[in-house]
């Protein structure tokens, strides 16, 4: 058996996520794996608080991108140049 390769999401593609998204997706912002972000969350240590929403987890997106560090909104050209200057 393999091991699959966790493809690591772009601020961006995190930003583009729905308002919630299954705690795989969320787990892949930090490299963790299907298996991986289940078990963190059945004992209660996931990176950010897991929703149960009938019988499914689900994580928000401000929580993923908050405990990473990144910014709601992407910045924009002007920001950016303020910030090289």
């Amino acid at each position: 058996m393999s091991a699959s390769k966790v493809v690591v999401p772009t601020p961006d593609e995190i930003r583009a996520w729905p308002v919630t998204v299954s705690v795989p997706i969320a787990g892949s912002a930090w490299g963790i794996g299907q298996r991986g972000s289940y078990l963190l969350a059945r004992q209660g240590s996931f990176p950010v608080p897991v929703l149960r929403l009938g019988g499914t987890l689900r994580v928000s997106r401000a929580a993923v991108l908050a405990e990473l560090g990144i910014p709601e909104a992407a910045p924009t050209v002007r920001e950016d140049a303020q910030q090289a200057a």
